[in-house]
């Protein structure tokens, strides 16, 4: 009975890792099922994803946080260009993430952008 249990149990482990690991390694299927069938998401929505409100100060998206400029004041008369640049190329040495380049795909890079743009 015991042998059964632990063999079931390492089935069960074997596939949750499968499945891990063809999200994460892009297989075609799981991503292209994933990618298909998730709505959108907003420009708020990637904001919260990626934990903006954190250190940046942005009243439309109800944050007060006191580490990062305020995006509020801070992005006023700014084009899309620099705020692009802004958040894939920031300072080095500055507190703000030099991976968002990586880390957030280009259509969420433009929701976020658009976002941040349609407070002005």
């Amino acid at each position: 009975m015991r042998a059964t249990t632990l063999a079931a149990g390492g089935l069960a482990c074997a596939g949750a890792a499968m499945t891990i690991a063809a999200f994460a390694g892009g297989g075609e299927s799981a991503t292209t099922t994933a990618a298909s069938t998730r709505p959108a998401r907003s420009g708020l929505d990637v904001w919260v994803a990626n934990g903006c409100g954190g250190c940046h100060a942005f009243k439309s998206a109800n944050s007060e946080a006191p580490i990062g400029p305020d995006l509020s004041l801070s992005l006023q008369g700014k084009d899309r260009a620099y705020v692009v640049a802004k958040i894939v190329a920031p300072t080095r040495g500055g507190l703000m993430p030099e991976d968002f380049a990586t880390r957030i795909s280009p259509p969420d890079l433009d929701r976020l952008v658009d976002f941040l743009l349609s407070a002005q």
